[in-house]
């Protein structure tokens, strides 16, 4: 399998440790390793080191190449969502390596963390998608909701007796009551943003769903490893159309199948979050950070400077975060909001804490 990582990202959901120049994947928020660099150590038994790409923006070559020394990078001119920089990463891998499946992984996830399946469930299941996309199916791996969690789409499928099971229908971020139902009846999973599948099906949908798209990488395509190469890239991806995978391609594809995961999976995807992944005190707490707490529960302590002490005192649910040149402090119930926060730096001119 050739391993393709997305390693977009904004930086603004983990802000102040993360920021555009920073974002997620490059922080390391519970390993002594930035997420990236975890991502593509699991993909080892996978997907050897040589058949690794990560696609990634210009503003982030050099901050990533520092974390992932010896990796290929396949660059974006610009950002256009994940379905033009999956269509260039296919065009790329069948260029370098025929038609071998490619697996599509997000650069900032953790996976088989606490004990969990752990990863040989990872490459058990990513092996039997391996196959399936040998086979002519554009596979996708589901998690199995053990809430009803409503940031999260979810992939509706119809019970079988092989490991993949045909896909009826992707759906959106559900209601709380919808999510329940989900849960309840046995035949939905998350969709964990992981996809298996050879360049020439997903290239071949693209050319029935998105054509313009299709289109500029077949350009592309013909001008790999000529003098043409980079101001192909930059003219024909330029003009493609913004849009998702899942958007514009999975969920009206034909032949998609679904592995559900026994694997522990999160896509960590606030500071409420990191308790998923993180140790937790026995009150609740996740501390990173010099930190002396005294009746404090389910709190969240981070701090980039272990020589300065954070002292929190008859505190609940609250999140704090320490860095050389910002300091925020929320309500753990509203960590989606840092998104606003960050808004408001923007609107501000704040654009040094950006």
């Amino acid at each position: 399998m050739i391993g393709i990582v997305l390693a977009g990202g904004s930086g603004t959901r983990f802000w102040p440790m993360s920021r555009k120049l920073r974002p997620k994947q490059l922080v390391s928020l519970w390993d002594d390793k930035p997420m990236i660099a975890a991502t593509i150590d699991r993909l080892a038994g996978v997907s050897s080191r040589d058949k690794t790409f990560v696609v990634l923006g210009e503003h982030l070559v050099d901050a990533t190449r520092a974390a992932l020394p010896g990796v290929e990078f396949i660059v974006e001119p610009c950002p256009r969502n994940t379905a033009p920089a999956i269509g260039l990463a296919a065009v790329f891998a069948q260029h370098r390596f025929g038609d071998e499946p490619i697996g599509i992984f997000p650069a900032d996830h953790a996976i088989g963390r606490r004990g969990v399946g752990g990863l040989a469930n990872f490459e058990r299941c990513l092996k039997q998608a391996e196959e399936q996309a040998e086979a002519g199916h554009l596979v996708t791996l589901g998690i199995t909701p053990t809430s009803p969690e409503t940031g999260y789409g979810y992939i509706h499928y119809t019970e079988s007796d092989a490991p993949a099971h045909p896909v009826r229908e992707f759906v959106e971020k559900p209601s709380r009551a919808v999510a329940q139902q989900y849960l309840e009846s046995g035949d939905y999973v998350w969709n964990s943003g992981i996809f298996v599948f050879k360049p020439s099906v997903l290239l071949a949908e693209m050319k029935r769903q998105l054509p313009e798209m299709h289109e500029a990488m077949m350009e592309i395509a013909a001008a790999l490893g000529t003098d043409e190469e980079a101001a192909t890239i930059d003219r024909c991806f330029s003009k493609t159309r913004g849009i998702s995978i899942d958007y514009g391609v999975m969920e009206n594809a034909a032949n998609v199948v679904v592995i559900p995961a026994t694997f522990h999976w999160s896509d960590v995807g606030h500071w409420d979050a990191v308790d998923v992944v993180s140790e937790v005190d026995p009150k609740g707490n996740v501390v990173e950070a010099d930190a002396l707490l005294l009746d404090v529960s389910d709190s969240v302590i981070y701090s980039q400077k272990r020589d300065r002490l954070i002292a929190v005192c008859g505190v609940d649910d609250l999140v704090v975060v320490d860095t050389d040149d910002a300091l925020l402090i929320i309500d753990r119930k509203r960590a989606q909001d840092v998104k606003k926060l960050v808004e408001a730096l923007k609107e501000a001119g704040r654009d040094d804490l950006l």
